[in-house]
């Protein structure tokens, strides 16, 4: 998992957080656990139907979830190299 520090980018968006999955069921089921476990419904959401890239939008946060090979050929955190956040580790969040 790699969160990206993008505030001072021109994306319209604040963080991403990257994490992949074994496989395509396996990245809908991460997805689908996040939108029925975190707090707020994502604003927006894409991917879930194939499982290969699924995107959680939350406004200033956006989750992206790959199978291995999509997160491999898109390397987002290869983009942004200097925007990854060192030593970040996802602490215990706030569940329904």
């Amino acid at each position: 998992m790699v969160l990206l520090d993008l505030r001072e980018t021109s994306i319209p968006t604040d963080f991403f957080l990257i994490a992949e999955g074994e496989n395509p069921i396996h990245v809908r089921a991460i997805a689908e656990h996040l939108i029925g476990k975190l707090p707020v419904a994502p604003e927006h959401t894409e991917g879930l139907s194939d499982g290969r890239w699924v995107l959680l939008d939350y406004g200033d946060f956006v989750v992206h979830l790959f199978s291995r090979e999509v997160r491999a050929f898109y390397d987002l955190e290869g983009i942004w190299p200097d925007k990854i956040v060192e030593g970040w580790q996802p602490a215990s969040l706030p569940l329904k």
